[in-house]
């Protein structure tokens, strides 16, 4: 079926769910995207300026020691192991 824009619609899964409407499903934000791109750029600048400078080990002990809060898992590798 096209919409005004002369756009057809492929079936989705979302289609056969009552009470369900595909354009009122939740799309990604852009502004969420930039804030992970400009957070993984600083994270990749910082760690990369321990690394050369070598305090490296002291931001991994620091990381170690953050304390538990609602919402937040403790580390439970140093941060130069972490992958994700």
């Amino acid at each position: 079926m096209p919409d005004s824009r002369g756009i057809r619609l492929g079936q989705n899964v979302f289609y056969g769910l009552n009470r369900v409407s595909p354009s009122h499903l939740h799309k990604p934000d852009m502004l969420q995207t930039v804030y992970l791109g400009l957070f993984k750029h600083l994270i990749d600048w910082i760690q990369g300026f321990l690394n050369k400078h070598g305090p490296m080990e002291a931001f991994d002990e620091v990381w170690w020691a953050l304390l538990p809060y609602p919402g937040f898992l403790v580390p439970t590798k140093a941060y130069s192991k972490v992958t994700q």
